[in-house]
Order: C-alpha cells, then sequence, then structure tokens
C-alpha cells in the first residue's frame, strides 16, 4: 500500500500542475481576449496577478480532483470503469453548482465607468472559466492514468 501511495502521489502532483497550467494560460488568453473585445473587468489588476491566483486556485482544484478520482479507483479496483464515471460525475456536478453560484452572486461594483455599464456581462464572463479546471484535467488525465489491478492482469 505504501509503495502504490508513493508510486501515485508524484503523478497526481503533476497531474495537477500541468492541468493548472493549462487552464491558466486558456483563463489568462480567454480574458485577454473578452477585455479587448469588450471591457476589461480587472480593475487595474495586472492580467499576470490574475494569472497566478487562478493557477493557484487551479492547482488546489486539480490536485482534489486527482486525489477523489485515485481513490475511487483504489476503491473500485476491479470496477475502474465506473471509477472514471462516478468521478467524472462528481466533478461535473461541483462545476455546475459553481455555475449556480456565480448566478446568485450580487453583481460586483466596478470603479471604472466602462466597466460599471457593462456589469451585466460580467456573469457570462466568468461562467466559461469555471469548466476551465475541468477541461484541462479531463484532456491531460490520459497522460497520468495509472492502471488498476484489473487492467494489469
Amino acid at each position: 500500500m505504501k509503495k502504490r501511495l508513493k508510486s501515485i502521489f508524484p503523478r497526481i502532483v503533476m497531474h495537477s500542475l500541468s492541468t493548472a497550467l493549462l487552464a491558466a494560460f486558456a483563463c489568462y488568453f480567454y480574458a485577454t481576449f473578452y477585455f479587448g473585445l469588450i471591457v476589461d473587468f480587472s480593475e487595474g489588476l495586472s492580467k499576470w496577478i490574475i494569472f497566478i491566483v487562478f493557477y493557484k486556485n487551479c492547482f488546489f482544484a486539480a490536485g482534489i480532483m486527482s486525489m477523489i478520482h485515485y481513490l475511487l479507483k483504489w476503491i473500485l479496483h476491479k470496477k475502474g470503469i465506473l471509477a472514471d464515471l462516478l468521478s467524472g460525475l462528481f466533478f461535473s456536478i461541483a462545476t455546475i453548482a459553481f455555475v449556480f453560484y456565480v448566478l446568485k452572486m450580487k453583481d460586483p461594483v466596478f470603479k471604472t465607468p466602462d466597466a460599471q455599464l457593462f456589469v451585466d456581462f460580467y456573469k457570462g464572463f466568468l461562467m466559461p472559466i469555471l469548466f476551465f479546471p475541468l477541461l484541462a484535467w479531463f484532456t491531460l488525465k490520459p497522460l497520468f492514468l495509472l492502471k488498476t489491478v484489473s487492467e494489469n492482469e
């Protein structure tokens, strides 16, 4: 068990780091495109500061997603497909829950007049960003997938 845990932990960390990097770059390019197209919602913050904060949050989320996935793979080692299905379902439900959280949150008050005029677009700007960690995690999952006991036989 200890040997198996030692082989899984580096994969979880690498999967989380690469997922966070891919999602953060997608967020950065999306925000840069959106800010140039409609309005800059950053309120004077550097886009690189936003990138770093999003990277940190994505790393945390991807780490939790990876740990849950590998825990399910370990618990349901005879049924790896069921573990994949349950973890995908759980992560999708969590992402949709964050969308409803964004919809229910109060509209922010921006200091710049342009951003205040477009405050109705802010939630629409945020919602696609919520899906970037999930999409990046599923995109990179085959690179870090561990074979279960039943798949090794």
